[in-house]
């Protein structure tokens, strides 16, 4: 005889919440929101990593605390290295 496993929720064998099509509808969008954000965030990893080479190639030196900070074109770009962190700020409208 097989062991039951004590932290297992058992089937709903006979048990049919009155909510059942809505919680599968539920689990279905949520599992494509999950795969939409796994994308986008392998996505962001890229983009992410074409920074950091690009300012490797481009030799610009870190700050005293290890940070390197720079503008181009009024866009802040911040890279902080104890998990390379990279912050983008966009001027905002009411600067223009």
């Amino acid at each position: 005889m097989a062991k039951k496993k004590t932290n297992e929720q058992m089937d709903l064998i006979d048990v049919h919440p009155k909510n059942k099509m809505a919680i599968l509808q539920a689990a279905k969008n949520y599992s494509s929101a999950q795969k939409v954000r796994l994308a986008a965030l392998e996505n962001e990893k890229a983009e992410k990593q074409k920074i950091l080479d690009f300012v490797k190639k481009e030799g610009i030196k870190p700050l005293d605390n290890g940070s390197i900070k720079f503008s181009l074109d009024g866009v802040s770009i911040s890279i902080k290295p104890r998990d390379e962190l990279v912050q983008i700020k966009y001027p905002s409208v009411e600067d223009e």
